[in-house]
């Protein structure tokens, strides 16, 4: 499966920033990506932003998050 998968798409967990909520959400895309960033310690993280295509169910806006700011989907499968 990869984002762009039309027939079975990724829903990521998002908290509305405006009622505090939490809901998922497949309608996203990634914007202002500026790659992988490796800290002091080695640590690789993509520096990205993720925006909402479709409005927020909690309450109507559109939201932007920097990537840090949404729980890995694959954190569960992998400890």
């Amino acid at each position: 499966m990869s984002l762009t998968d039309k027939k079975n798409p990724m829903e990521l967990t998002f908290t509305c920033p405006e009622m505090g909520g939490y809901f998922n959400c497949s309608g996203f895309r990634i914007s202002d990506n500026r790659g992988i960033v490796t800290d002091e310690d080695g640590n690789r993280t993509m520096d990205a932003e993720v925006e909402l295509e479709e409005p927020c169910p909690l309450c109507g806006g559109i939201h932007k998050y920097h990537i840090s700011e949404i729980a890995c989907p694959f954190r569960a499968f992998n400890g």
